[in-house]
């Protein structure tokens, strides 16, 4: 008996012996093929970067030339980067549109012939339209982003890819520290009141649609813990993934979905006069923020751009909306 349990303990042995052989083998291969991805991509000036999807695109280690399809060029700009193309259409309110006058307008939707002749070396974009990314991939690495994120989140995103982790978390910090320090000084004047509800819309003349912003573009900024909050209708549209950004309302929805403050963006001179006109209307005009004088007409640089650079401007202009 002893004798059967002692060859069966020396193969018990034997094939531990083989197991973490071949386990050592394996995570040894791993360990391997990563760092030949690493050392092949590094030799091509190249980096295995992630997108807003979770995706990983091999992009350049140290982009020069990029064009960025989004309006919130922004969250670029901060990084001392000017894009060599952009989408003009929408920029003509950003706080930094002298900057990017002489930026070269790729249109919309983005022109594979006008990007072609930039030359870029990396494409940043938020469409999620397959095929057009595609033939944009055959001219420069694309990488996706996503516009209807929070800016923090989107700005420690290009520092991943751009190799400058440091400089959002430097930016975030002061900025922060500037909205509290905004919203504290509007409380302690009486600007504000504390649990005050407000509410975001645009109006698209084109498409004749009325939408609601539930997590995106001004809303980021508004609905603070120091500033106003969501009102229940819109906060029930926040937690449903469907109405991710903005939704989609009639009229007839207004005294629901509507706050103590109504701020309105637009993006030309012919939707502003239109949505004030939209507000004498019947529904509109019986609201309780309109009759109180608590509405306020935001420009599309300032109200539907969330970049970094629209959101500082804003801790200088809010206050002064307010106490008008």
């Amino acid at each position: 008996m002893i004798h059967k349990m002692s060859r069966f303990t020396t193969l018990l042995t034997l094939c531990l012996i083989v197991l973490v052989a071949t386990a050592c083998g394996k995570t040894a291969d791993t360990t391997s093929n990563t760092a030949q991805t690493t050392s092949q991509t590094e030799e091509k000036g190249t980096q295995m970067a992630t997108d807003a999807y979770g995706n990983q695109v091999e992009i350049p280690i140290a982009p020069k030339r990029i064009v960025y399809t989004d309006n919130t060029v922004g969250d670029l700009l901060i990084f001392g980067i000017k894009p060599v193309g952009v989408v003009q259409q929408g920029l003509q309110y950003a706080t930094y549109k002298d900057e990017l006058k002489d930026v070269a307008d790729i249109g919309w939707p983005p022109s594979p012939e006008k990007i072609v002749e930039l030359q870029p070396d990396l494409i940043i974009t938020s469409t999620p339209d397959q095929k057009q990314n595609e033939t944009l991939s055959k001219i420069a690495p694309v990488i996706l982003t996503n516009e209807w994120d929070p800016m923090p989140d989107r700005i420690k995103r290009l520092g991943e890819w751009l190799g400058n982790k440091q400089l959002p978390e430097e930016f975030l910090a002061r900025h922060e520290a500037e909205i509290v320090k905004m919203w504290t000084t509007l409380q302690q004047d009486g600007t504000i009141q504390k649990d005050e509800t407000a509410s975001v819309f645009q109006y698209m003349i084109g498409q004749k649609r009325l939408s609601v912003y539930t997590t995106s573009y001004l809303t980021g900024f508004v609905y603070n813990k120091d500033g106003f909050k969501p009102t229940t209708a819109i906060q029930k549209m926040i937690d449903n993934p469907d109405d991710y950004g903005y939704a989609d309302i009639s009229t007839e929805q207004l005294p629901e979905i509507a706050g103590d403050r109504i701020f309105i963006v637009y993006y030309s001179d012919e939707e502003l006069k239109e949505v004030e006109n939209m507000t004498k209307g019947p529904i509109w005009s019986q609201l309780p923020a309109i009759k109180a004088g608590k509405v306020y007409f935001v420009n599309g640089g300032l109200g539907i751009s969330t970049d970094p650079l629209a959101r500082e401007e804003l801790i200088k202009q809010l206050p002064v909306m307010l106490k008008k």
